[in-house]
């Protein structure tokens, strides 16, 4: 179950990596639904899939193509919420997948008119 990364995922001593791969942290396998809660230029709620996951973020499939590089935006499973900075995307066949780092600082608040 995803856990919002409260501790770093554990990979089994005889699992290989790639070669090529130049990721500083081992990812685990994930197929959790998560939200993700766009808020600028407006809000907008995104479903999307969770591919895989690390101690500092994840790799997640969507179906919205506006998310770009640098992007702050929430993301929410089960109740947990964290803020998260979108870092790269690839357009797919039928499906966008985006690479996202946890952000340890909040998001700020935006304030709507009363």
């Amino acid at each position: 179950m995803f856990s919002f990364f409260k501790s770093a995922p554990k990979i089994s001593p005889g699992q290989a990596t790639a070669t090529d791969d130049r990721r500083s942290e081992p990812r685990v396998s994930s197929r959790s639904e998560i939200l993700l809660l766009v808020e600028t230029p407006q809000p907008l709620q995104v479903r999307a899939r969770l591919i895989d996951q690390s101690a500092s973020g994840f790799r997640a499939a969507h179906m919205y193509p506006a998310l770009a590089s640098g992007q702050l935006l929430r993301c929410r499973l089960d109740g947990a919420e964290l803020t998260v900075r979108v870092i790269w995307n690839r357009i797919l066949e039928e499906q966008m997948e985006s690479g996202f780092r946890i952000e340890r600082d909040p998001l700020p608040q935006v304030k709507t008119p009363d």
